[in-house]
This record gives C-alpha cells, structure tokens and sequence, in this order.
C-alpha cells in the first residue's frame, strides 16, 4: 500500500473551541483513497493557549500535536499565521519526509499566501475553514479541497445530529440530481466516478461520509432503487450507469447556479 504524508496546522484562536478533533482526524484519514495508508509527519497547533478550551488541549495532547504558545503583540495580533508559514514552509526544504498534503485549519485569509506557494511546489493543500468562507474566493482558489469546521462540532444532543445527517442526505441527492440533468445521454455507459467527480466540481466541499450514505456507492444504490438509473457492474467490481430516468427526478429548484458550473 502506498504511503501518504501529511502535515496538518491548527490556528487555535481563528476556530471555535467546540470543534471536535477526534471527528477531524478521523476524517483525515478515512479517505476514499483506500489504496493509500495515511501517515501525519507533522501535527502542529499555534495560538494564545489560555483562550483554548482545557477539552481542546486535552484532545491536541492525546493525538499528539505539537503546541505552540504565540503570545498576543498588541490587542490582537498573535503571529500564529507567520509561525505556521515559516514551519510550513520549512518542510518543503527539509524534506525528509517529503509531505504529500498540507492541512490548515483556520479562517485567516493570510495563510493564502504559504498555500498558494505551496502548491507552486506540487503539494496538495487543504482548508478547513468555516461555512460562512466558502463564497471567499482568495479562500477557495488557494486549495484543493474545502472541508467546514462546523461539520466537526461535537453535537449537544440527538436531535441535533439527526437534523446535521438528514441536511447532508439532502443536499448530496441534489448535487446527484443536478448531475444527472447535465448529463450527455449519448455518452453512457461511464462508471459511477464520473458522478463522484462532477459532484465534487459543483462543491467541492462534498463528502458522503457526513452522510447516512457513508460510502458513495450507495448512494449510487439509493438511485437505482428508485429507478432514476441503471447499472451494470463487471466481473471485476467496476459499476457504470447504463440509463438514467430524467422523468422520475424531481425537478424542484434545478439550481442555475449549479448548473453554469458543469457548463
């Protein structure tokens, strides 16, 4: 199995205090690229500690992370951006092990900077950021991939994340849906990747695992079963889409927006 290095920065005093870590590694290294084994070479948090909640730090200590104390210059300014981007950076040059993929979590438009370099270099570069910055385009055209901070709140109750799990349901069948209407129908049969990969075009913070789907392919089962397409799968696991329904989608909101990004 391939190995994949990662280095992953928290700016401690630009996320709130709520966030789950646990959930977030989780979701680090569960990926959907199963033919990799995830290694973390660096694991670091900055920020004005006494201001993180003592769960937080606690969670910081058990996964291991490197902690370091930026005390506050002035009334605000705490240098934790500079710190992340020299160390960051600093990777690049050691490079032993060469990281694969750099993880930052904050909302500070200054770390566009270093992510921008950095995938100069080649490297991947992730923001996990909140909802509220996805429409911030320095933000968005600064990585690969978009993950929220509010998708690892740890929930106060039950009915919470039931609420959290069915707005995920919801919102991955619209993006399936859109995706379907834009499909050229002379062009089947492709695999079910094809879906996955337009998705992922239209938000590119998708992720079925923060739905009850869990795995992408079923939600591809979800749509068979109600014959809004037909699949075939070989002998060898590969899944296409052979047909699909127009007349069983509901058309609802066709999203415009959506669509002006598959056009």
């Amino acid at each position: 199995m391939e190995q994949m290095f990662l280095a992953i920065f928290i700016d401690l005093n630009n996320i709130p205090s709520k966030i789950k870590l646990e959930r977030l590694m989780n979701v680090l290294i569960l990926s959907e690229q199963s033919n990799y084994n995830f290694i973390f070479a660096v694991k670091s948090a900055y920020g004005v500690l006494h201001s993180v909640s003592p769960e937080f730090r606690t969670e910081l200590r058990d996964y291991n992370f490197s902690i370091l104390e930026t005390p506050r210059i002035g009334l605000k300014k705490n240098r934790a951006d500079l710190f992340i981007s020299i160390d960051a950076f600093e990777t690049l040059y050691v490079n032993n092990p060469g990281i694969d993929r750099y993880i930052f979590v904050t909302s500070d438009s200054d770390f566009t900077v270093v992510m921008d370099k950095l995938r100069k270099y080649g490297k991947e570069v992730w923001l996990v950021c909140r909802k509220a910055d996805e429409t911030r385009q320095i933000l968005a055209k600064s990585c690969d991939k978009m993950l929220f901070i509010e998708d690892f709140y740890q929930f106060e109750d039950e009915k919470s994340h039931k609420e959290y799990i069915e707005g995920n349901d919801n919102k991955a069948k619209e993006l399936f849906k859109e995706v379907l209407r834009n499909i050229d129908s002379e062009r089947l049969p492709f695999n079910i990747s094809v879906i996955n990969d337009r998705i992922k075009q239209l938000d590119r913070s998708f992720d079925v695992r923060h739905t009850s789907y869990k795995r992408f392919i079923d939600l591809v089962r979800s749509f068979q079963k109600q014959e809004i397409i037909t699949l075939e799968e070989s002998e060898s696991g590969l899944v296409r889409i052979t047909d699909i329904n127009l007349s069983k989608i509901e058309e609802g909101n066709s999203g415009s927006n959506l669509t002006n990004h598959l056009s």
